[in-house]
């Protein structure tokens, strides 16, 4: 995927809002609410119920064509149309956290603290700023003597941005930030600030596919291109302590615990394999060993006390890695080294203990299953389609003679 400028303003797709008011038979008051954009750009749209005074109280699924609005939960509340960014993509604000990142418009879940909440939760500042507007706007062309059309003009919003000029009331711009994913679940667009996250449309974090699809094949690479294999030992041990502090950092954060258990964790380095597995095993039931058998679990102990060595002895055996890593085939203060097939075969330990911790964590916080359905099944039409092709219609009409 290319990654856009870190930080760069998104101008808004623009288009206009049109509150059309009228009377009905009896002399009353009603309005009908009109999105259009003509602008040649992505643009989409989704809708919240918010109260008059302009505080969002709830989302608003729209469904098809002609299909009827649910009711909303308090009477009086407004339909507000929000509209996307110039790409497609709206920006969301944590309430937790107060993290900011951008996604195709579904939301449930931050993609940095893990709070799930309704999408109207997470609009960011400017857009809040911009809904109270809007119902102020609503309110106004309800107030006027006559009736006809109202018009939020937010080509003009489009057109401010990047651009150091007064920005009209409306206004508000999105924000690239510094990661953009797919979702290797659902299938869903995250632009997050950092590397790593839940998706924020069903909650599967992304730290597993960036380690078996990024971080451990280009150590791999470096390894068989000629790179020291101690060095890429190293790298491996590191990657993997990175990767599970990720998910622990976000179980002490989110699991009730004694205080000093998650002070604990928190200062753990994850390189001491047994009480990194003592402590996920038996404070959490997930057990990154799992499928590994005895002596696989002994290499990796091996390869991790190996590292200590080469991180801070030199290479040079002390008498910690003769106790802790039951290596019997070395002496004291010998300079041990490693074969390229070894450091090999310890990426492939680590990923399989990587997808143990993936697969549990993701049985205590459970992603949201009908958007990784939605993608299966997409993902299987597509399949089918490549299968069996529909053929083109031939839409060029019989060719007459002598062309």
């Amino acid at each position: 995927m290319n990654e856009t400028r870190e930080f760069q303003e998104i101008a808004h797709c623009g288009g206009q809002v049109i509150f059309t008011v009228s009377r009905d038979e009896n002399g009353r008051r009603r309005y009908q609410i009109t999105w259009q954009s003509s602008r040649p750009v992505p643009a989409a749209i989704y809708a919240i119920y918010a109260l008059s005074q302009g505080i969002p109280v709830a989302d608003l699924p729209m469904g098809g064509v002609g299909a009827p609005w649910p009711e909303p939960p308090v009477p009086g509340c407004v339909p507000v149309f929000i509209a996307s960014d110039s790409e497609g993509k709206f920006g969301f604000q944590c309430p937790r956290c107060d993290q900011y990142w951008r996604t195709k418009g579904g939301a449930s879940i931050c993609p940095y603290c893990g709070v799930k909440a309704g999408r109207h939760e997470f609009l960011s500042a400017a857009q809040r700023v911009y809904v109270q507007l809007y119902c102020e706007k609503l309110d106004e062309a309800l107030s006027a003597d006559d009736d006809g059309a109202h018009v939020i003009n937010m080509d003009a919003v489009a057109d401010a941005a990047g651009k150091n000029v007064e920005k009209p009331p409306f206004y508000y711009a999105e924000q690239s930030q510094q990661k953009q994913f797919d979702c290797s679940a659902c299938g869903e667009f995250n632009d997050i600030l950092g590397r790593f996250a839940y998706c924020s449309v069903c909650g599967t974090r992304n730290d597993l596919s960036e380690f078996e699809e990024s971080t451990i094949p280009a150590i791999r690479d470096n390894l068989n291109r000629g790179a020291i294999p101690s060095n890429c030992l190293k790298d491996i041990g590191s990657a993997f302590d990175a990767f599970v502090r990720q998910y622990a950092g976000q179980l002490i954060r989110n699991r009730p615990m004694r205080s000093a258990r998650r002070a604990r964790i928190g200062k753990m380095r994850f390189h001491d394999l047994a009480a990194t597995r003592r402590e996920l095993l038996g404070g959490f039931d997930i057990d990154i060993c799992e499928g590994l058998t005895e002596l696989e679990i002994a290499t990796v102990t091996r390869s991790f006390q190996r590292r200590h060595v080469y991180e801070h002895n030199g290479g040079e055996v002390d008498e910690k890695y003769l106790r802790d890593s039951g290596d019997t085939s070395v002496r004291l203060k010998q300079t041990i080294r490693e074969a390229q097939a070894g450091v090999h075969e310890f990426a492939s330990l680590v990923l399989r203990m990587a997808r143990n911790l993936h697969r549990g964590f993701h049985d205590i916080y459970e992603p949201t299953k009908a958007a990784i359905d939605r993608y299966a099944e997409k993902k299987r039409l597509e399949a089918l389609q490549r299968q069996h092709p529909v053929p083109l219609l031939n839409t060029a009409g019989p060719r007459l003679r002598g062309e």
